[in-house]
This record gives structure tokens, C-alpha cells and sequence, in this order.
């Protein structure tokens, strides 16, 4: 089991690896490659499902500190891979066919490889070390992947603020694991979580902690302040926008809280930030995304509200519905993206301006979105229904107000996508219905499989999650009330929004206000870039000023000295003197090993600097001399190889390479296997 357990994080990264050596060679560019090493995780992980497998190395001991790095698959690591490994590999297969015409197919190919075992990765870890090194590579990956389209200035941009409003919230996961492991003495998050029960921290070390940790989830999940990357992340390819705002990267901050709900539980400081920041979240964005155009931006911001949905489940206390809601968002929000890639591919465009009565030209396209749709607005007996019953439930059993919340989220959910499905595949009259294509089944068949996970996934998993994952369920039974409020603030929302739409065409729903909302989020997010980077100003200008007293405290000692000793001379005795000489030579002794300690630097920076010129020109002039004639041998070379064969040589060279190298790494592969007991 240890050996499936290794596999399922391993055989993407492997497979990403494979890729970025060999995948100019190979056909598709490696996007074969990738898909089965994506499959390979799907298939490893269903046999883990209550194994209780685990697997452990400590990193290195330094007295009392000891960093490990360890995988297990517990019932939440597990129900979490489930479901990132066969979103992942739905989005791959999808993938194969969208990125055939595209530039830069080996490149995207490795990082969406690397970006899914990375995330597998970070679910399965039981340490922190693992799961901020986990962590960062997830963002890595995204950083690269929404930068696909490098030439075009927009995706370069919306690279960049993703990786940097990101690194932004995940300076709180490394002083919070930097910090645990200073209290703690280890980076296991099961001892911790022991201590944490037994009262081995004060509150305020408990709440400080987790808001630390609740600050990564903030960048990861787009919450405010740091929500307009999501958004700006629309640059990117839709696979990549399925992948990122389904089950992996945008997840990836709610399932840090749930990982760390045995300490947010523990911290009621903490649990409070965590429900506001949602409760704004969910409502504002969800105002932004019926004002939207674009209909991945709307699907993004629709987006941001479900994870604030997610965020105050949990700030009340309900991590099932929260594990319930994230597992269903990812299935609709999945086949959502899907569906406009499709679309997109066959219209040329996603503007609902420029949109309409595309439901029987594209019957299949417009039967994966609606289907998800209707799931995303809670229709009854669709798998949002389920989950938003849950959250809902949650609610009431806090508080009536945040049932009533619960229910203009709902309500507004239905708006903005019974506006986005009317303005793009209804018969509305100002519906410009544009030229298309035939419809791509390599495309739309991955969206209507996920559409009919989105459709069903609800009801089927509704009773095994509550005995999968050791959560507790909402304590409050929903009257019918609840449950009828439920279901009419669903048909009301995807009502208003298709009426709208079919009187006044795919204008805003709500009015031109809540793209306002949009530009004050946008201002806030500037805002804490800027206090970001003015405080590192403000660090820089500290550090320069202490090392300018340090260089100007021996002179500073040595004028006191002088002025105090000459002051001493004229009143006191000879035992005065002695004294006040003894600290002028103190003073004078500084200042002489200042001088050559500054002798000393700037000694060796001629000295590095030397060689570092020295070095430059070795490699300008003899090593990149001796790399081209090297270069040119082996073409020279080449092509008279190539003369005594009828057919190409390098490749058959390369085969055999390559197969010499698989045969020693399963040789290695297997004997460590066996030697630790495997």
C-alpha cells in the first residue's frame, strides 16, 4: 500500500520529468505522456480508501527540531486526491485535443503534469514541511501555466499578480509551520493536533497560528483582500482555468483550514476572521459576477464567491459542508470552464454581447452548461442542492441571520448563471447568434462526463461523506420552510436571471453598480501590494540605518570618550585619568578593528570580483568556445551517421537510450523498494 501511496503524488511529477527531456520526440508533444501519468494516480489512490497507509522520512534532526516529510492517506488526504485525480485527468484528456494547434505544448504539458502532482502531494501530507514545499510548487506551476501565452502581454501580467499576491498569503504558512516547529519541535501534524487538544498552547498562541495559516488560505482561495489574481487569471488556457478553479490551486486554501480544523476549532479569534472574510467574500463577489461580460471572468468570480461560501461554513463551524460544497464545486465548475472552451473553439468568442441561440446549434455543448448550471444555482435533486443544504443547515443551526445569507447566496448564484446560460443559448430577441463550426467531440466529451458527475455526484455521495470524513454534521434538522426558501430562492434567481436577459439582452442583471465592486476590489488588492512593498522599503531603509550607526558607533564612542576624558583630567585624580584613558583606548581599539575589518571586505570583494572576471571570460571564451566546437562536432558527426542508415539514426540512438534508462531506474526503483520493506 506504502508503494501505491508513493505513486500517486510520484507518477505525474515522473511523467513531467519524462516530458521536459524527451518530449520534443515524442508524439503530441507529451501530452500522452501526461495523461497516463495522471491515470496512474486516479487508479493508485482508489485502493487506498480506508488502508490507513503511510509513509515517513525525517529530513534531518537538529537538536531538538526534527523536520520530516510524510504522506498518508487518511479520509480526508484521500477523499481530496479522489477528487484532484480525476478532475485532473478529465481536464488532461480535454486538454490533448485544445493544445493541439497551440504553441508551447511541451512546456504546457510538463507544468500541468508537475501542477497535479504537486497538488496530490500537498493533500496526502501529514507534515507541514511537505506541504508548504507542496504548497509553493503549486503555485509555481500556476504562475507558469497562466503564463502559457507569454507573448501577449495580458497573460505575462496576470502571471506575475498571481504569483505575487499568492507569495503575499503564503508568507503566513511559513511562519506558521516555521513557528510550530519552534513549539513543537517537528513539522507532524498529528502530535501537534494532540498537543492542541490537551491545552498544551494558550489562546493567543492558538489564534495567532491559525490566522497565520488562514492568511495562505486567503492568497491561495482569492479571498479579500487578495482576490483580484483569480479573476485576472482568465489569461490562461481553459484547461488550465478548469484545473486551477475546480479541485486544485483555488481549493487549495479551504483545504488547508479543513487540514488544520483541529486548531481553527481551538481558536475562536481565528474562526471569527475566517466567517467574515467569507461571508464578504461570497456577497461581494457574487454582485461583481452578474455584471460580468466575459464568461470565464463571471465563472471566475462566480468562483470566488463559492470558496467564500466554503470559508463561512467553515467560520460557523461546518467543515462537512465545506468538504461537501468544495467537492461538488469542483465537478459543475469544471464542466463549466469545459463547456465555454468548447464553446469558444466552435464561436470564436465568449462575450455574451456577441452570443445567443446557440442551444440547438451546439446541443451538446449547451446540455454540458446547463446541466452544470443548474447544479451551480442549487436546482433540486442536482448535486449543489445537496451541498448548499448542508451549508444552509450549518447556518440555521448558528444563527436565523446567516440562514437568511445563505439564501440571498443562493439567490444570487441563480442570477448571474441563468443570465449567462439565457444570453448564450437562449432564443432571446436581441440574441446575435455568431457563425460557428461544428461542434468538437474530443472537447465536448469531457465536459458532458463532468456534467453528469455535477448532475448526480450530490445525491450519491450525500450519505458515504458524513461517514468518510470525521467531521460532524449541522446539528439543526431544516424545517420544510428552510428547504422550500432553498428551492425558490434557486427558480427566483435563474428566473430573474434569464428574464432579464430576454427583455433588455445580456445587459448587467443587477445594473451597471456592482462593476464598481470589481474596481474598489481591484484598488484593494494595488493597495496591499503597495503596503507590502512599502514596508519592505521601510526594512531596507531600517537595515541601511543600523548599519550605518554600527559603521559610526566606534567613532561615536571614541568623541564621547575624549570629551569626557578631557572634562575628568581638569577635576580628577590620577585614578580618574587612568579610567578615563583606559576607555579612550577601548574606543581607539574599536575603531582600529573596524578599519581592518572594512580593509578585510574590501580585500576579498577585489578578490571575488577578480575571479568572478576571471570566470566570465573562461566561460565566454573558452567554455562557450569549446561548447560550439563540441556542438559542432557531434553535427558534423550526426550527418555522416545519418548517410549509412536509409533511416534516421538519432532516433534509434535515442530509443535505445532511453530504454537503458527506464531499465535502471526500475532497477533502483524496485531495490529500494525492497530494501525498505516495501
Amino acid at each position: 500500500m506504502r508503494a501505491l501511496l508513493l505513486a500517486v503524488p510520484l507518477a505525474p511529477l515522473a511523467m513531467a520529468a519524462l516530458i521536459a527531456m524527451g518530449g520534443r520526440w515524442l508524439p503530441g508533444r507529451g501530452s500522452g505522456l501526461a495523461v497516463g501519468g495522471i491515470l496512474i494516480s486516479a487508479l493508485a489512490v482508489l485502493p487506498l480508501s480506508g488502508a490507513d497507509a503511510e509513509v515517513t522520512f525525517i529530513w534531518f534532526t537538529v537538536g531538538p527540531f526534527e523536520l520530516t516529510v510524510s504522506l498518508a492517506a487518511d479520509s480526508l488526504g484521500w477523499w481530496m486526491a479522489t477528487l484532484v485525480a480525476w478532475i485532473a485527468l478529465s481536464v488532461a484528456v480535454y486538454s490533448v485535443p485544445y493544445m493541439a494547434d497551440e504553441s508551447g505544448r511541451q512546456r504546457f504539458f510538463v507544468w500541468l503534469s508537475f501542477f497535479v502532482g504537486m497538488m496530490l502531494a500537498l493533500v496526502l501530507s501529514q507534515s507541514l514541511l511537505l506541504l508548504f514545499i507542496a504548497w509553493e510548487g503549486v503555485g509555481l506551476a500556476s504562475f507558469v501555466l497562466i503564463g502559457q501565452h507569454h507573448e501577449q502581454a495580458k497573460a505575462r501580467q496576470a502571471a506575475f499578480k498571481a504569483l505575487l499576491m499568492t507569495r503575499l498569503g503564503d508568507m503566513g504558512l511559513l511562519l506558521g509551520w516555521l513557528w510550530m516547529l519552534m513549539i513543537t519541535g517537528t513539522t507532524q501534524l498529528p502530535p501537534f493536533f494532540q498537543q492542541v487538544e490537551d491545552g498544551a498552547f494558550t489562546a493567543g498562541t492558538l489564534n495567532l497560528l491559525a490566522l497565520l495559516f488562514f492568511l495562505a488560505a486567503i492568497g491561495k482561495s482569492a479571498q479579500l483582500p487578495l482576490t483580484a489574481w483569480l479573476p485576472e487569471a482568465m489569461a490562461a488556457p481553459t484547461p488550465v482555468s478548469a484545473l486551477i478553479h475546480s479541485a486544485t490551486m483555488a481549493a487549495a486554501g479551504v483545504f488547508l483550514v479543513l487540514r488544520l480544523f483541529p486548531l481553527f476549532e481551538h481558536a475562536p479569534l481565528a474562526l471569527a476572521v475566517v466567517l467574515w472574510v467569507g461571508a464578504f467574500t461570497a456577497l461581494i463577489a457574487a454582485l461583481v459576477a452578474t455584471a460580468q461580460y466575459d464568461l470565464k471572468r463571471l465563472l471566475a468570480w462566480s468562483t470566488v464567491s463559492q470558496l467564500g461560501e466554503m470559508m463561512l461554513a467553515l467560520g460557523l463551524g461546518g467543515p462537512l459542508g465545506a468538504a461537501f460544497h468544495l467537492t461538488v464545486h469542483a465537478t459543475f465548475k469544471s464542466a463549466l470552464f469545459l463547456s465555454v472552451g468548447a464553446l469558444e473553439r466552435a464561436t470564436g468568442t465568449r462575450d455574451l454581447r456577441q452570443l445567443g441561440g446557440l442551444g440547438k446549434r451546439l446541443p451538446w455543448t449547451a446540455g454540458a452548461f446547463i446541466a452544470s448550471a443548474l447544479a451551480l444555482a442549487g436546482f433540486p435533486l442536482l448535486s449543489g442542492y445537496w451541498s448548499e443544504e448542508e451549508l444552509l443547515r450549518q447556518a440555521v443551526s448558528v444563527h436565523t441571520a446567516w440562514g437568511v445569507f445563505m439564501l440571498v447566496l443562493i439567490l444570487l448564484a441563480g442570477i448571474y448563471i441563468g443570465r449567462a446560460a439565457m444570453a448564450t443559448f437562449g432564443l432571446a430577441p436581441q440574441a446575435v447568434m455568431p457563425a460557428n463550426r461544428r461542434e468538437s467531440a474530443p472537447l465536448v466529451g469531457p465536459a458532458l462526463g463532468l456534467a453528469l458527475a455535477a448532475a448526480g455526484l450530490g445525491a450519491i455521495i450525500k450519505t458515504p461523506i458524513e461517514s468518510m470524513l470525521s467531521f460532524e454534521a449541522g446539528s439543526a434538522t431544516l424545517t420544510g420552510a428552510w428547504t422550500l426558501s432553498a428551492i425558490l430562492a434557486s427558480l427566483v434567481g435563474l428566473g430573474l436571471g434569464a428574464w432579464r436577459v430576454y427583455h433588455w439582452g445580456p445587459a448587467p442583471a443587477l445594473g451597471g453598480w456592482p462593476s464598481r465592486l470589481a474596481v474598489i476590489i481591484h484598488g484593494l488588492t494595488s493597495g496591499v501590494a503597495r503596503a507590502a512593498k512599502a514596508g519592505a522599503l521601510v526594512l531596507v531603509w531600517l537595515e541601511r540605518g543600523f548599519d550605518g550607526a554600527a559603521r559610526s558607533f566606534p567613532t561615536g564612542i571614541e568623541l564621547v570618550a575624549k570629551r569626557i576624558g578631557g572634562q575628568l583630567e581638569q577635576g580628577l585624580d590620577k585614578t580618574g585619568r587612568f579610567f578615563c584613558r583606559g576607555a579612550l583606548f577601548l574606543a581607539q581599539g574599536v575603531l582600529l578593528y573596524e578599519r581592518f575589518f572594512n580593509a578585510g571586505a574590501h580585500a576579498s570583494s577585489g578578490a571575488i570580483m577578480t575571479v568572478g572576471r576571471a570566470t566570465a571570460s573562461f566561460e565566454s571564451q573558452i567554455w562557450g568556445v569549446g561548447h560550439d566546437r563540441l556542438a559542432g562536432f557531434f553535427q558534423w558527426a550526426g550527418q555522416k551517421l545519418r548517410l549509412s542508415q536509409s533511416g534516421k539514426l538519432y532516433l534509434y540512438t535515442l530509443s535505445v537510450f532511453a530504454f537503458i534508462l527506464l531499465i535502471g531506474v526500475g532497477i533502483v526503483m524496485v531495490w529500494l523498494l525492497l530494501e525498505r520493506g516495501y
